[in-house]
């Protein structure tokens, strides 16, 4: 019995540091290179000259488009999918993100609405150093 009392007090002291680590507040920095957009049948793409770890990407634009998803190009150069944003958006627009990936792809259906997104930037999180 003493062994699970043992257990169980690790546990919880182990999900209160991992909780505070989550709760910690997060200072995003814009990556500043050069973006690549290149339209296709599927969609915009934008490429980064090398691969970043993104946690947030930033949509710039006028008007409203809905139902977007976003995939990103994974180790293999694959397609992966990461979001889908089936509501109505609202120029800027963040939405969060945890990939390491030098190309994300931007694919809007057929009713997206009247807006357009004029350009989007990648940010990731900043260094405790800086």
């Amino acid at each position: 019995m003493n062994r699970w009392k043992y257990l169980l007090f690790i546990l919880a002291c182990l999900s209160q540091i991992g909780c505070a680590a989550l709760l910690t507040e997060q200072t995003y920095v814009l990556i500043d290179r050069d973006v690549k957009e290149k339209a296709t049948f599927h969609g915009e793409i934008y490429s980064l000259p090398e691969r970043a770890n993104i946690r947030k990407i930033v949509l710039l634009g006028s008007g409203k488009i809905r139902n977007i998803e976003i995939h990103v190009r994974d180790k293999r150069n694959r397609w992966a999918p990461a979001k889908k944003v089936p509501g109505g958006i609202q120029f800027p627009y963040e939405i969060p993100l945890i990939a390491r990936t030098n190309a994300v792809k931007i694919i809007k259906h057929a009713m997206t609405g009247a807006g357009r997104i004029e350009k989007v930037q990648f940010y990731t999180v900043a260094d405790k150093g800086d």
